[in-house]
């Protein structure tokens, strides 16, 4: 077994972490057994929700443009008088708890999370429900389930249980709250000790995190285990919990002083994983401004001047023009839209900002929390935007557009990564996307995993995370190796016609003895990307994309023959191989709807070009995307390549490349607009 037999007792006091900040520098606190009748008199509910905000829910049932969010609150409600419930039988665990914790991931996601979240929300939505409309057969769905959750023991052991406990137990904490004073001494009896349980659990799982120092100590599972003991801590008015969720050991106020780079992103190497640190945070926040409590998450600003609203302005400035948030690391192969982050309608009410009330525009207005929250959208003001890189967290933004003018645009935008290799990242650095003509041309891509727990899946393990599924170059087919700095930024310029970066590994990290870099250019006209490898000794170098096109629009300016490739590694999840090759420039094009997609690559003799499907999920006769692996076996090499997108035929381009003797490369591109140079920093 792993550590499972160091985990500290339920009592959990009388220890403190060091190396922490001084703030943060306090024991573990003890998790009391919970009575609801120890609180005194109060008012109910007590932290989901004020009375203010249910009188406005109770009449915005009546209006029409909340006719869906009703629905929707039918809808999940209505489950709760119907559902089966989940045995609370805990023999699985008696096969599984002698397991190395790697080999029960998705077991533990079964009977921790997904199996009583299943029961959770529609308790959850019942309980609501009956708040707004005091209907008995509401009341006496919630309180069923949740006595019947009220059994479960919480006994089980592994790196997630405690972010899987509180997915869900924040859920039954709510319905709680919205029902308890409906409730027998008995029933609430039951409940409370459900609680006391929840939270032990709770701080057992927190305090190992912390203990072992897992995900480097700053993870997205820590907000959540902290937002789940700061939210018990608000409703049992045990406020030494409330203050060990915001300042004790990896609290949420270090985690935002820590975990927030830059101007407010999230420190993980996954975009898509943002939202996953700042949601409970925003959780415990409403609860402590629902309760009248004297901390307030939503105005507190840490020691170095961080603060929670930072992290929904941040995310303005990593979008492409449809509001796409780029599928950087872990994504799972979703393609996630930041208007489908329900928790910027909290952000909004919080902070009245305008630029939330354009987002909350451009979203579905579906979530019956919606009803407590209200939808006033008459202050709309698009975000600014324009090309800008992210030094802290490695990641750089061309756009040809700003402003206003960039948002639903047929604009550039190019994302290039030289991100360290941090938590839920892939072997993407030095990796392009490009967004153009009003769509994603070139992304990261992942097949979708089939079973529950994407993130242990055979798929996500084996092909997503490695180089065959980024757009970047592989050495001798190797992923690349894992570092902990960043690459180097070597040059950024932002110029009213002209947006160009160069990002580089100078000292071989990726692949020991190879030097890379990559310069990308954008232009109103076009893109240009040029990557240069220089290894010192003869190596198979595999330029890499993948467009987001059926590959039946795909053509190829040189013939492409069926052939038998093996790749190595996890070249065996790619199908149906052609291969070609190519002496002068090669030219490939894509169409979508209309639009056409091209680049064009500068000569280089003896250039083998192979196609072939990328799967979209794990299923073996699923459907594929086009890939391209422009491959040469040499010491040394450069990738010259200028896309171009449009409406219309693409018009033929040239490109030429010379030496200025300077250090510098220059590249020149002609075509209808003429011709532009383009100077780039050579690679020694």
């Amino acid at each position: 077994m792993l550590l499972q037999r160091t985990l500290l007792g339920v009592n959990l006091i009388g220890w403190i972490l060091a190396g922490l900040h001084a703030g943060d520098c306090r024991a573990a606190a003890e998790i009391p057994a919970f009575c609801w009748d120890s609180v005194g008199v109060r008012r109910s509910p007590w932290m989901f929700c004020t009375e203010k905000d249910t009188a406005k829910a109770r009449e915005r049932i009546r209006r029409q443009e909340y006719k869906q969010t009703v629905a929707s609150l039918d809808e999940e409600a209505d489950e709760g008088q119907k559902i089966q419930l989940t045995s609370m039988d805990v023999e699985w665990w008696q096969q599984a708890k002698d397991k190395n914790w790697s080999d029960i991931y998705p077991i533990i996601y079964q009977k921790t999370c997904l199996e009583p979240l299943g029961m959770a929300r529609p308790a959850y939505y019942a309980a609501m429900r009956y708040l707004l409309g005091e209907r008995s057969e509401d009341l006496d769905a919630a309180k069923r389930i949740l006595l019947h959750l009220s059994d479960y023991s919480f006994e089980f052991e592994h790196y997630d249980v405690g972010m899987n406990y509180a997915l869900w137990g924040h859920l039954v904490l709510n319905a709680y709250d919205l029902c308890s004073g409906h409730m027998s001494d008995a029933e609430r009896t039951r409940l409370d000790a459900f609680f006391t349980r929840l939270g032990r659990a709770v701080m057992k799982n927190d305090s190992y995190w912390i203990e072992h120092n897992i995900g480097g100590g700053i993870n997205n599972h820590l907000a959540w285990h902290k937002m789940m003991l700061g939210c018990l801590g608000v409703f049992y008015q045990h406020d030494e919990l409330v203050d060990y969720a915001l300042r004790g050991p990896r609290g949420l106020i270090s985690l935002l002083d820590e975990g927030l780079v830059d101007d407010g992103l999230w420190c993980e190497s996954s975009l898509t994983y943002h939202f996953t640190a700042i949601v409970p945070m925003v959780y415990l926040a409403e609860a402590l401004r629902n309760a009248g409590h004297e901390e307030d998450l939503y105005t507190i600003v840490t020691p170095s001047g961080r603060r929670l609203r930072q992290a929904y302005d941040a995310m303005f400035g990593v979008l492409f023009p449809d509001g796409t948030i780029p599928p950087i690391g872990d994504a799972y192969g979703r393609k996630m839209k930041l208007g489908e982050e329900f928790t910027y309608w909290y952000a909004c009410r919080a902070y009245n900002d305008p630029c939330y009330g354009w987002l909350q525009d451009r979203s579905e207005r579906k979530r019956p929390e919606l009803l407590f929250l209200g939808a006033d959208l008459s202050r709309l003001q698009a975000p600014p935007v324009s090309s800008r890189v992210y030094a802290a967290h490695g990641y750089a933004f061309l756009r040809d557009r700003q402003d206003a003018g960039y948002w639903d645009s047929d604009g550039w935008c190019a994302f290039v990564t030289f991100d360290r290799s941090g938590v839920h990242c892939h072997q993407d650095k030095l990796s392009l996307m490009l967004f153009g003509g009003g769509r994603l041309l070139i992304a990261d891509v992942e097949a979708r995993a089939t079973v529950p727990h994407a993130f242990s899946s055979q798929v996500q393990r084996e092909l997503n995370r490695g180089g065959l599924s980024q757009n970047t170059v592989m050495i001798d087919y190797r992923d690349q190796s894992g570092i902990d700095q960043k690459l180097s930024l070597l040059e950024y310029r932002d110029e009213p016609e002209e947006k160009l970066v160069t990002v580089a590994d100078e000292k071989g990290l990726l692949y020991e003895g190879v030097r890379q870099s990559r310069t990308v250019c954008v232009r109103q006209e076009y893109v240009l990307d040029v990557f240069q490898i220089v290894a010192g000794a003869q190596k198979d170098m595999a330029w890499i994309i993948h467009t987001s096109v059926e590959p039946a629009s795909q053509w190829c300016s040189v013939e492409l023959s069926p052939t038998k490739i093996e790749i190595p590694g996890a070249g065996s999840w790619l199908k149906d191989f052609r291969v070609g090759t190519a002496d002068g420039d090669l030219r490939m094009g894509w169409s979508n709807e209309g639009e056409q997609f091209g680049m064009t690559m500068a000569a280089e003799p003896g250039t083998k070009v192979i196609t072939c499907g990328y799967p979209l999920s794990d299923e073996p006769d699923c459907l594929t995307l086009p890939m391209v692996i422009v491959e040469r076996h040499k010491e040394s090499t450069i990738y010259a390549v200028v896309y171009q997108v449009s409406r219309d035929e693409l018009p033929p381009i040239r490109i030429k490349q010379r030496d200025d003797k300077k250090g510098r490369l220059i590249y020149e591109v002609a075509g209808p607009w003429g011709r532009q140079c383009h100077p780039i920093k050579k690679l020694r």
